[in-house]
């Protein structure tokens, strides 16, 4: 390219009209910050009766689980622990946030995940959220 055809170009992005091939304006990020001050409630963990629903809820869908874990023992045949699920159930019965600790598979983890996720369960009785930590054992079964 020549000096010419560069100035014309530069010329031609100076005149264009606003709005124009002029890059849009970056939205502005706000910023949110909680001093120790100001207390971050934990929801709450559910207690008796709701407790037991939750519990039965969760045995009653454990096929995918169990599912995750026979996949992964064909790749990890030894493969066995303990994996706490923490979740929240929010104020309309859906998981709304999770995570798992325990055992060192990750893939393993992100499949319980996305199936505890997909849990549905009766609205919490308090009408906001609730905090559930559920332990999930895995050992291969003996062959027949």
């Amino acid at each position: 390219m020549t000096r010419h055809s560069l100035a014309l170009i530069a010329l031609f992005a100076l005149a264009a009209p606003r709005g124009f091939a002029q890059p849009a304006e970056k939205p502005r990020a706000s910023l949110v910050v909680v001093t120790e001050d100001e207390p971050v409630e934990t929801p709450p963990v559910p207690q008796g009766e709701e407790r037991r629903a939750i519990g039965a809820r969760i045995l009653d869908n454990s096929g995918p689980v169990r599912e995750c874990y026979e996949k992964r023992l064909h790749d990890r045949p030894s493969l066995q622990g303990k994996l706490v699920a923490r979740f929240d159930i929010g104020p309309g019965g859906k998981v709304i946030g999770a995570s798992a600790e325990g055992m060192n598979d990750r893939e393993l983890s992100a499949c319980v995940l996305a199936a505890v996720r997909k849990l549905e369960f009766d609205k919490p009785r308090s009408g906001g959220k609730l905090r559930v930590a559920y332990p999930f054992r895995f050992e291969p079964r003996a062959s027949k």
